[in-house]
């Protein structure tokens, strides 16, 4: 069978592509320049490339926003693939091989001919043959560090990865979204319509894929004269223009933020008028045509007498006095500072860079790039909390070289509020929440009841979770918890005290040797720390080491015993008798009492009650 790439994991799961004709192909979701088209926004335009060579399959990686991945670590340099490696493709997980695939659960993915694309695709054969494709650049040689230049940037230089948004029509008004999961899409909005804004596919007019974007948030109307109205459609987490929630319609401009959620987004006019610099014109004058009358004569003599008052010259007088004045006050201006000592100043300007590192130093997640000859700066990584992110913005505000603000840095509070609340709606993971510890970091934390709801709350996240290379999963499922505890407790010799679990807090009842207190204390903490473990209640009691045995008088019927000299001798149990040292079902019987037989084995102590 050709070397093939089927997909593990993620949601295009089942997903097979076989490199059998040809030497070449490209992955990606570009439907002109990839040979293996992915639906997939997680996905580049043209993400990987697969060469056939002599010595096997090489994949080169081509996508710089989210670089493929090959057994865990990122393609730099092309790979030469080996049976069995794991090659992560956007948020899906493929697997490299030359065996035969099984027949059930796969579906094979063509390689698209490059002759056809675009509307050939769904139209069929044009009249007219399409023009041929262009050539592809030559790929350009990366920069060196004294290339780049004296300010580093967290961006690419290069052409940025396209948002999966498509302007139909040129239109005056665009609509440009600048935070969240589709940062930098630039929708097209026309005069006289009504848009529908949320996540919901099937009704809205403009879709985020924003988790904490309602199915409908809310509905943007652009009138014929140009004027925007939003208005709030009962939506979970509001909107907000400007930063301050809305009740009712309102009117957006330009200078206006609207945010859904964790998307913001701004409305820019293409036909808005430009500033405009006047320069004043010196005056000028036309000689009047033919012989001028003797008032024209007087106003341009006039005239010409007020343009050339430089040249005329300064009376004597005048002169002398300017001159004495000139210098009473330079001896006065000698006088005065001869009384100082004069020293060098150092003045120190800050350079922007400087003042934005001191502004950012708090927020450790929260990366920039700033172009001084433009004045624009871009923001980029986490907050914990919203108060956070107004801190943030006032203390770049104070900075006066920042002439524009461009950021997409994330609320981490509105994403785990968000995701809790979904998970608080099933009842099978109503015990897990996840919360931020730090910016840019987030925990899972809690139990279900069933391996199978773990796997299910897995794979929920794996899809749905916008952050999941950032997401510590420490959830547990309560069978795996019991059995973790069943065996502490046996190990540690603890078998007659006995558990409860309860909304990930765990009960303990029964009772223990007293001699071994500061061991079984010991043990309660351990048992806190456990993953899962919400809280422990302690209803055990210290008592004597014989009264802690574990009570087996349930499985075993005594029909008698012997003592002798007040000693026990021998019993009758389950019909057979027994004698102090013998072996009972691998316990040996340490003692034999008027009311008990105690029992011993690996270190735990067994009785059997009975009444003479």
């Amino acid at each position: 069978m050709p070397a093939h790439l089927i997909a593990e994991e993620g949601p295009l799961r089942g997903l097979l592509l076989e490199f059998e004709e040809g030497k070449e192909w490209i992955i990606g979701r570009d439907l002109d320049a990839a040979d293996f088209v992915i639906e997939d926004s997680t996905v580049s335009r043209k993400h990987v490339k697969i060469i056939k060579t002599e010595d096997g399959i090489l994949l080169k990686n081509m996508s710089r926003v989210n670089p493929a991945v090959v057994n865990g670590e990122e393609v730099s340099d092309a790979v030469l693939l080996k049976e069995g490696d794991r090659v992560q493709i956007g948020a899906t997980t493929f697997l490299f091989s030359e065996e035969a695939v099984p027949e059930s659960g796969v579906t094979p993915l063509k390689p698209r001919s490059k002759k056809k694309g675009g509307y050939d695709d769904i139209f069929g054969e044009l009249e007219e043959p399409p023009p041929p494709p262009r050539d592809e650049a030559p790929e350009t040689p990366r920069e060196t560090d004294a290339e780049k230049g004296a300010y580093d940037t967290i961006f690419e230089s290069s052409e940025q990865e396209e948002i999966p948004f498509n302007l139909l029509t040129p239109t005056t008004l665009l609509l440009k979204v600048v935070s969240g999961p589709n940062a930098g899409a630039e929708i097209g909005i026309e005069k006289g319509r009504s848009y529908v804004l949320g996540k919901d596919p099937n009704s809205c007019d403009i879709v985020f894929q924003d988790l904490s974007v309602s199915r409908n948030h809310a509905r943007l109307t652009v009138q014929d004269d140009g004027i925007i109205e939003i208005e709030d459609l009962g939506s979970k987490n509001g909107t907000l223009v400007s930063g301050a929630p809305i009740l009712e319609k309102r009117v957006v401009t330009p200078q206006d933020m609207v945010a859904l959620g964790t998307t913001v987004f701004l409305i820019i006019d293409r036909e808005a008028p430009q500033e405009t610099i006047y320069s004043p014109m010196v005056p000028s004058y036309e000689a009047p045509k033919g012989i001028p009358s003797e008032e024209e004569a007087q106003a341009a003599a006039k005239i010409a007498e007020e343009i050339d008052w430089k040249k005329k010259p300064l009376p004597m007088k005048h002169l002398i006095i300017a001159a004495g004045s000139l210098v009473a006050i330079f001896i006065i201006f000698l006088s005065f500072f001869s009384l100082f000592r004069a020293e060098k100043i150092d003045t120190m300007k800050k350079v922007p860079t400087e003042q934005i590192k001191e502004a950012l130093a708090k927020f450790e997640d929260v990366q920039f790039s700033f172009n001084p000859a433009s004045g624009k700066l871009f923001l980029v990584g986490h907050v914990l909390n919203g108060v956070d992110y107004q801190e943030m913005l006032y203390r770049i505000d104070q900075i006066s070289q920042i002439r524009s603000l461009e950021n997409t840095v994330v609320i981490d509070e509105l994403v785990w509020k968000t995701t809790n609340d979904i998970l608080s709606s099933n009842a099978g993971w109503r015990g897990v929440s996840i919360h931020s510890p730090k910016p840019g970091s987030f925990v899972a934390n809690g139990y279900v009841q069933t391996n199978d709801q773990a796997a299910l709350l897995s794979e929920y996240l794996t899809a749905n979770f916008p952050y999941l290379d950032r997401l510590q999963n420490n959830v547990v499922s309560e069978n795996n918890l019991t059995t973790q505890l069943q065996g502490i407790f046996l190990s540690k010799g603890f078998g007659a005290v006995t558990f409860q679990l309860s909304g990930g807090e765990v009960i303990l009842a029964g009772k223990y040797s007293d001699r071994h207190a500061s061991e079984f204390e010991h043990l309660v903490k351990e048992i806190h720390k456990l993953p899962g473990v919400s809280g422990v209640k302690n209803y055990a009691v210290p008592t004597h080491p014989d009264a802690a045995a574990i009570d087996l008088s349930q499985q075993y019927q005594i029909g008698g015993s012997s003592l002798y000299d007040g000693r026990g001798y021998s019993v009758v149990l389950n019909g057979k008798i027994y004698t102090l040292g013998d072996s009972v079902d691998g316990m040996k019987i340490t003692s034999i009492q008027q009311k008990a037989i105690l029992l011993e084995k690996d270190g735990l102590k067994y009785t059997i009650n009975y009444s003479r």
